[in-house]
């Protein structure tokens, strides 16, 4: 008979607790981020289909619920995961499958296979739901986190399953109002309350969100690839490629040299919930922003080698890295917000808004080419990075928090 230790090693705990030792995103976690590629893939080849404003909107009622459903899993996973849980890694697996078939309905979910979309989403948050299920029965200390969570999903759930038996518009009425009372779970003052009760491992979390971010990313190569296979591989079209590498480059390292998660460290350490909810869901138009990215960079290389660049494919380029670069200033807000100034943070902030406002305005604005518009962009991006590279070097956060304890910048319940 099995040692109760030995017992517990393979069973949900609650991991934020174990303050010691390193902890890393598990395979079963790399694996089901393959699935959301091949989702995300399939969003932007939708999009790619069709750049007019309700394809855009389309785009993002089916994005969003794509990114909610990762998130379900991964702030779960934060809180209880246990690798060596073989019950876990099964319902994880289950989830997999289901999104197998949430892929493959993509293409059609607002059309024929907006049924399918409904109850495949609605499948993979009951296992979810079940692997809470289980963290309430063998972690009790943690039931008030997991009830609150649990009827926020569960009421979406029944919604999700019910839209299926109405019509077409009022079957996205009710994905919406669903999504909505999901994504505001989390948001309510007894859930900023339960954050800083039962936080997020810090270990964990930002290495999470870097990687989804670095999966969306790749979309960014494909549709630079993509772009350069249909232009035949022709000169001009090879060096706006090119410029367009650059620019997937900075982005990358506009984001992972300074991954700022002291609002993830603030809340781990009993701070104020507000800041790691901004950070949190400032991801959901950073990772949109990089999807269109991806699809702005495929149509500006094909129509590299005319004459003109169409008002479409320049909006699409140019309002997307700005809105990328807007919302990574958000984010340096938020690690700027959690500790004490610090010029680096406020240099950060700054040069990308700036970049962001200057891209906008002469983008749009000035008669450029693809190329040109390619390279201008490419040029920015790298006075962004050069300036980040020789600002100040700022403290790790994790001294930055301390730091912000010792002074009294730790906000008191009240005013959480």
């Amino acid at each position: 008979m099995a040692k109760p230790s030995d017992k517990a090693s393979h069973l949900p705990r609650l991991r934020p607790k174990e303050k010691q030792g390193d902890r890393r995103t598990t395979w079963t976690e790399l694996l089901n981020d393959l699935v959301f590629t091949v989702i995300i893939g399939q969003l932007a080849q939708r999009l790619q289909k069709d750049m007019t404003g309700s394809a855009f909107g389309q785009f993002l009622l089916l994005y969003v619920p794509i990114w909610w459903l990762w998130n379900g899993e991964t702030h779960y996973s934060t809180r209880f995961d246990n690798e060596r849980d073989v019950i876990h890694r099964l319902l994880v697996s289950l989830q997999l499958v289901g999104l197998i078939v949430l892929a493959a309905s993509i293409p059609n979910a607002l059309e024929s296979g907006s049924k399918t979309y409904a109850l495949t989403y609605a499948t993979v948050r009951i296992i979810l739901l079940i692997e809470y299920a289980r963290a309430w029965y063998y972690v009790p200390e943690a039931r008030p986190y997991i009830r609150h969570i649990a009827t926020g999903f569960g009421i979406s759930v029944l919604l999700w399953i019910g839209s299926v038996f109405v019509s077409i518009p009022y079957r996205y009425v009710l994905w919406g109002i669903g999504l909505l009372i999901e994504l505001t779970t989390p948001l309510t003052p007894t859930g900023g309350q339960l954050h800083r009760q039962f936080p997020p491992d810090v270990r964990h979390l930002p290495e999470r969100y870097g990687l989804f971010t670095l999966l969306v990313l790749g979309q960014s190569v494909t549709g630079t690839t993509q772009g350069l296979i249909s232009s035949g591989l022709a000169f001009i079209p090879l060096l706006t490629a090119v410029l367009g590498g650059i620019v997937i480059i900075g982005l990358w390292w506009a984001y992972f040299d300074r991954l700022d998660d002291d609002a993830v460290r603030q809340v781990s350490e009993g701070g104020t919930a507000r800041l790691y909810a901004a950070w949190l869901y400032l991801h959901l138009p950073l990772t949109v922003a990089l999807t269109l990215i991806g699809v702005g960079l495929s149509y500006v290389i094909q129509a590299s080698a005319q004459a003109d660049l169409t008002a479409s494919a320049r909006w699409l380029l140019v309002g997307s890295v700005t809105a990328y670069l807007l919302t990574e200033a958000g984010i340096s807000l938020t690690t700027l917000k959690a500790g004490p100034p610090h010029a680096s943070f406020i240099r950060g902030m700054s040069v990308r808004g700036g970049v962001a406002i200057i891209l906008l305005v002469v983008g749009l604005f000035w008669p450029f080419n693809a190329v040109w518009l390619m390279g201008f962009t490419a040029t920015l991006i790298v006075g962004l990075i050069l300036s980040d590279y020789f600002a100040p070097e700022p403290p790790g956060s994790e001294e930055r928090i301390n730091q912000e304890a010792d002074t009294g910048g730790v906000e008191s319940d009240a005013e959480r």
